[in-house]
């Protein structure tokens, strides 16, 4: 070790020491310093904030000590308290100043000066490390206030001078996870597995990225390569057996749920994932021995209504109906108990009742797919066409894979007539998907229109509508 550097674990053994004594201690400013940034290090927040309160009081006019408690005033997210202290910082303090400053600035609304304070920066010709630093942490403060397109060009600047920052390319993946471009959220989440082919979190993440973008395959491999690194992550196995269960493989899913369920059983998100799997199935014994199981272990709540359900699926409608009237008052305000009284007034034919009964579940679980999906039904029942588009259109905003909603969507617009909503969904399908709806529509049994081009079928299809929009006319 040189002359002027500190000997690190020879300062922290004499704070110790002191301390354990009762003595006064006493330190210059730049040891008061590295004693805080190391316990910071270690975890130990409380006594890194002490070390540079006691600084202070010694040596009041320490830069370093005054950008250290500028530091503490932003992790504890007093933004506000934080501005106001640096005013009294030198300018001196180079990027981290600034850094400061700007972190402060987006937390608290106000990014045009945080704009002029990166601006002032990078006019500024500073090292490439300090450039380095400065944009990489931008690119980090950025994907914290949701700010995902700022992030995403500041990183991958940093990415152009050094590629190999697993934590750049993390923040990165995340950037273009929440933009919803999962196929460039993939592109550098591999990246990270380049980088460090072990790391556990990056094969969990690429694992989610593939089933979200329906690439289960790949997502079942990718969780076995997480789980030989550590096999006991429940959560793990829970979203393979997911990933086998959306591409169609019920029974694979079910073994794994069933593995889940030994290991962890009183996780309710298994049971839930469970008992979905053996509807699936259709296998209703299994469903109700779950259900005592649950019972068991997480106790009663709940479970009437979740019996009444799988009497529903079996369409045995009288008995759900009994367990439906011995619901608890207690758990008469639950989206499980307005789905199961919309679903039994929708059997009877009461559409009116049906439709106040899951509105009172779309109010009780806003953004509800099967909510809006049973809506639309039931408007489509009671014919209230332009309400059921709605509800679609809701739906598919959410979910645009929704199971038939596109399809439904069409029809809907088909049968209302009015050609520019028609034509919008329309731009949603595939050449095939219209090639099979026109099918649907004329009639025309097992003719393909393998000839037909895209402007073809739809003008075809423009026609079917207006011929429906004319016989509709003649007819009322």
């Amino acid at each position: 070790m040189e002359d002027n550097e500190l000997d690190i674990n020879s300062l922290i053994e004499k704070y110790e020491h002191m301390r354990a004594l009762g003595r006064k201690i006493y330190f210059d400013a730049d040891e008061f310093a590295m004693l805080a940034e190391y316990y910071n290090a270690e975890g130990d927040n409380e006594e890194a904030e002490e070390l540079i309160n006691e600084g202070l009081k010694m040596h009041p006019g320490s830069p370093e000590l005054m950008l250290l408690k500028a530091k503490v005033l932003v992790y504890s997210e007093m933004y506000q308290d934080a501005l106001d202290y640096m005013e009294w910082i030198s300018d001196d303090g180079g990027v981290d100043l600034a850094l400061l400053k700007i972190e402060s600035l987006l937390h608290l609304g106000r990014d045009a000066k945080a704009d002029q304070l990166i601006n002032n920066e990078l006019k500024q010709e500073l090292p490439i490390d300090d450039l380095y630093f400065f944009i990489t942490e931008l690119g980090y403060m950025f994907n914290d206030v949701d700010m995902f397109d700022r992030a995403i060009s500041f990183l991958e600047e940093s990415m152009k001078i050094n590629d190999s920052n697993s934590d750049a390319v993390v923040d990165l993946a995340y950037a273009y996870e929440m933009k919803g471009n999962l196929e460039k959220a993939i592109e550098y989440n591999n990246r990270l597995l380049d980088i460090d082919p072990y790391s556990y979190d990056g094969w969990v993440n690429i694992g989610k990225l593939y089933s979200m973008n329906d690439q289960h395959d790949k997502a079942v491999d990718a969780f076995d390569f997480a789980l030989t690194i550590n096999e006991d992550d429940v959560n793990v196995w829970k979203m393979k057996a997911l990933s086998l269960y959306l591409n169609d493989n019920l029974e694979a899913a079910i073994t794994l749920f069933e593995e889940c369920l030994q290991k962890s059983s009183d996780d309710e998100s298994v049971y839930d994932s469970l008992l979905e799997a053996y509807s699936a199935m259709e296998q209703y014994d299994k469903m109700m021995d779950l259900i005592d199981k649950r019972e068991a272990v997480l106790g009663s709540e709940g479970i009437m209504a979740k019996r009444a359900f799988v009497y529903i699926n079996k369409e045995d409608y009288e008995r759900a109906k009994e367990l439906f009237t011995q619901i608890p008052e207690a758990e008469r305000e639950t989206l499980d108990y307005f789905m199961l009284e919309g679903e039994l007034a929708f059997h009877d034919g009461d559409f009116v009742g049906a439709e106040t009964a899951y509105m009172k579940a779309a109010l009780a679980s806003e953004g509800n797919e099967d909510v809006l999906d049973r809506l639309a039904n039931i408007s489509v029942a009671q014919e209230k066409f332009e309400q059921a588009a709605g509800y679609l259109e809701e739906l598919l905003e959410i979910a645009p894979d929704f199971p038939t909603a596109k399809s439904r969507l069409a029809f809907i617009r088909f049968e209302i007539g009015s050609k520019e909503p028609f034509d919008e969904i329309m731009e949603q399908f595939s050449d095939q998907e219209l090639r099979d709806l026109l099918n649907l529509i004329t009639g025309s049994g097992n003719n393909d229109f393998s000839d037909y081009s895209r402007e073809k079928i739809l003008t075809r299809l423009n026609e079917a509508r207006e011929n429906r929009v004319l016989f509709k006319n003649i007819k009322y």
